[in-house]
């Protein structure tokens, strides 16, 4: 008898350690877990701490506030860095972990009682990434992430370079970021991004900085393999487009080294977007919203590349508004989609404007110590519409600047030449467009095309 009581006693204990894995509670009551939930991010940098979290779940999919068994952790990677045999409280818990080896691995979580009650996360460990995530970056909107991400960038620059991988997040910045060779600062999906109707302050669609300095140019690329893609740039603090004309800041990024990309960003609201001040720069694929300049050239003896560049009044399409709004006359009457001053060998081509008071301003350097000052290149398929002037020249260096595949447009009934050659340049300016149309809803003031006071423009192949 007293061997029966032991086995009944035995059997209850067992019953008991079961309920604290899962299954059902002794008594009746809540159901109890029977799966775990584990989530966190899909890659991460290998070698970089991460954080993720597991959650108790019951049959139903409900949080098993009740769960209090314990927690162990195992992974495929056998290098894996692994948090301890751990508690959950109420439930859930977070912890971190390191994959060490590149590839695609998983973290497993089990309940140290009951092998079936367990939940898996998959993680694809990338050596040369290095995600701000893991560097304290919040994305939250709120928190000054400046710091965080730049961390970030000093961490790939000593491991020979990557790629700094921000996460769909908007990112609070009040500093600047400098980006040095090797090192690429990105968003995880491609772009640009469609901003309609979304006020990129409150809502990210896309890995999201949010720009606030106005020390100097937010983002600096310093040399080569240096670059920046897929990001949404964004300034909370610029006046709305019901103000009469925008705050200044400087620009939002700066090349100052050869050999570097922009590509596939989008920025709404900036004042003056893009400053290329080197060689051997690609821009490409590029939603321009400036107020003032979208793209500046200088200080480039080499040649520039600008690809499939669409410039528009971001500002309008977030709201959902017609055009124009009040600050779209202080644009129309300010701002330049192109500015290009010394620079050999710019190529151009896929180049969309929608109404500044000029598409392309083609002049010469306030840095007389260059030798030329100006310059020269080509370009193609280009539509340039509701501008005063769509493309004006007052210097290039031999041979001159070359477009073909041309639209230009006029503004309403202000504008006044579709191209315009200057006097006053360092050297005589020279401008060939061949196969070119013009139009609008009024005639150009000045005439499509006035004779130059200097220099030479050639039109070939006008079309109706």
């Amino acid at each position: 008898m007293r061997r029966f009581s032991q086995l009944l006693f035995m059997a209850s204990s067992l019953s008991i350690f079961g309920a604290c894995a899962g299954g059902t509670p002794p008594g009746g009551g809540p159901p109890l877990a029977s799966q775990f939930s584990v989530s966190g991010p899909t890659s991460s940098g290998a070698g970089l701490a991460f954080t993720f979290t597991v959650t108790a779940l019951d049959a139903a999919n409900n949080l098993a506030t009740n769960y209090a068994g314990m927690v162990q952790f195992t992974s495929s990677d056998p290098a894996a860095k692994l948090p301890p045999a751990s508690k959950l409280v109420n439930g859930t818990g977070m912890f971190s972990a390191t994959l060490t080896s590149a590839g695609f691995q998983t973290i497993t979580a089990t309940d140290a009682f009951s092998p079936s009650l367990m939940g898996s996360l998959s993680v694809t460990a990338v050596a040369g990434e290095f995600p701000v995530s893991s560097f304290g970056a919040k994305g939250d909107g709120q928190t000054d992430d400046t710091a965080a991400i730049q961390s970030a960038i000093n961490a790939a620059r000593a491991a020979g370079g990557g790629s700094v991988v921000l996460g769909v997040a908007r990112y609070f910045t009040t500093g600047i970021l400098v980006v040095p060779a090797g090192v690429v600062l990105c968003g995880p999906t491609e772009g640009p991004f469609d901003v309609q109707g979304i006020d990129p302050t409150a809502t990210a669609v896309a890995a999201t900085l949010l720009v606030t300095s106005t020390s100097g140019p937010f983002l600096t690329l310093e040399g080569v393999g240096a670059g920046v893609t897929d990001l949404l740039f964004h300034y909370p603090n610029q006046v709305t487009t019901s103000t009469s004309a925008p705050n200044v800041y400087p620009y939002t990024i700066l090349v100052t080294g050869p050999g570097t990309k922009v590509a596939r960003d989008t920025v709404t609201n900036a004042y003056n977007f893009l400053d290329i001040e080197s060689g051997r720069v690609l821009a490409e694929d590029l939603f321009i919203g400036a107020f003032d300049t979208g793209i500046n050239i200088d200080h480039a003896s080499d040649h520039v590349t600008l690809r499939h560049l669409v410039h528009s009044v971001f500002w309008d399409i977030i709201g959902n508004q017609p055009f124009p709004q009040p600050i779209d006359t202080w644009v129309l009457s300010n701002g330049t989609a192109l500015v290009v001053r010394r620079m050999d060998s710019l190529e151009v081509s896929d180049f969309f404007v929608f109404e500044r008071f000029s598409g392309m301003l083609l002049t010469d350097s306030s840095d007389a110590s260059q030798n030329p000052t100006c310059g020269y290149g080509t370009g193609s398929d280009i539509d340039i519409e509701g501008v005063q002037y769509g493309i004006v020249i007052t210097a290039s260096n031999t041979p001159g600047y070359k477009f073909t595949n041309v639209y230009l447009e006029s503004q309403g009934d202000s504008g006044v030449a579709a191209v315009q050659v200057r006097a006053g340049g360092s050297l005589p300016p020279k401008i060939e467009v061949n196969g070119v149309s013009q139009s609008g809803p009024e005639t150009w003031a000045d005439g499509a095309f006035p004779p130059p006071p200097v220099g030479e423009l050639v039109v070939v192949y006008p079309l109706p």
